[in-house]
């Protein structure tokens, strides 16, 4: 359908792909049958239950092992050609974001608002056109971001002080949307690797699949975006372990911070516990509170990621969040 020769762009392109979920699943699964050569997957998380309805490369066998290499195992096995590197870890723990630099075009598949906004300017640091996407519930949104010096995400969301971290299964999705927003990523991926036109350069393309409906939005460039350097990336990445938390739960030494709303279960109690909103956290901190050592926690770590950066701009120093929230007791077992 494309030819031999862009059949051999395809053959020789390096894509990387950030997320290996909804959208990381069926974007990666297509590239590799459309014939890309050399795919890079970057994820840290572990399959669970509450995946498989929109994850479809993954299996009841396979709840509790890594995203990234489990994917590896399913592609192959379609396409035992493509060769695929493994970055079994998130983003803002790698040190090494030099792996930008080895890819020619980069997928977003993530759901995590910062990690959008780290990819975004890595790639613009870069030089390295960026296939955005992002779901919620029924709605979807891809674009092609700095793509011959064109606009970034930041040009298009340039206010990036919401806290929006909800991931997919807080918030809840289909797999019917997961699926239509990866298929366009691909198309887009193809049409870069091939060099043909692509009409979301620097466009917004939101989608809603429930009632079919589709818009399209221009996005200006803008000139007064802050210059990134990635060599100010903070590598204190300020988390505790499940084992940890669970310790400190034993101790009266420690000051905690539920972030969760009063719905999301399991209950945990101790004695220096508080239930605090993220949206409140800068009216009800008072000196006493940042004076102590403190554990944040939310249900999956998204919310108390974005919580430490807040207690910092507090005075804050002696602050710790649990790495992957709630949730990751269960995947542990504890």
């Amino acid at each position: 359908m494309i030819g031999k020769q862009k059949q051999l762009k395809l053959k020789n392109s390096k894509v990387l792909v950030i997320g290996a979920g909804g959208l990381g699943c069926n974007v990666l699964h297509q590239l590799a049958n459309n014939g890309v050569g050399n795919l890079g997957i970057m994820d840290g998380d572990t399959i669970s239950l509450s995946n498989l309805h929109r994850q479809k490369n993954y299996f009841i066998k396979d709840i509790n092992a890594k995203k990234t290499s489990t994917l590896i195992k399913h592609i192959t096995r379609n396409n035992p050609f493509v060769n695929i590197n493994d970055y079994p870890f998130y983003l803002q723990e790698n040190i090494e974001i030099k792996v930008f630099d080895q890819y020619d075009i980069i997928i977003d598949c993530t759901d995590n608002q910062d990690t959008k906004f780290l990819i975004n300017d890595l790639c613009e640091y870069y030089k390295k056109p960026l296939i955005f996407g992002a779901i919620q519930k029924s709605e979807g949104q891809i674009s092609v971001l700095n793509f011959n010096n064109g606009p970034t995400l930041r040009c298009a969301f340039p206010d990036n002080k919401q806290q929006l971290n909800i991931s997919c299964e807080e918030l809840g999705t289909m797999e019917i949307i997961t699926s239509t927003v990866a298929s366009k990523q691909v198309v887009e991926c193809i049409n870069l690797a091939t060099e043909n036109k692509t009409t979301l350069d620097g466009m917004l393309l939101h989608i809603d699949v429930l009632d079919h409906q589709t818009n399209i939005f221009k996005i200006k460039k803008s000139n007064s975006i802050n210059k990134f350097d990635p060599s100010i990336i903070s590598t204190n990445n300020k988390v505790i372990s499940v084992q940890e938390f669970n310790a400190a739960l034993k101790s009266k030494e420690f000051q905690f911070i539920d972030l969760r709303n009063t719905h999301e279960i399991p209950e945990i109690k101790h004695i220096n516990l508080r239930n605090i909103s993220i949206n409140e956290l800068k009216n009800k901190i008072s000196y006493n509170d940042i004076s102590k050592k403190l554990i944040i926690f939310c249900q999956s770590g998204r919310r108390s990621s974005n919580a430490i950066k807040i207690l910092i701009e507090l005075g804050c120093n002696d602050v710790v969040h649990l790495e992957g929230g709630i949730n990751s007791l269960n995947k542990n077992n504890l």
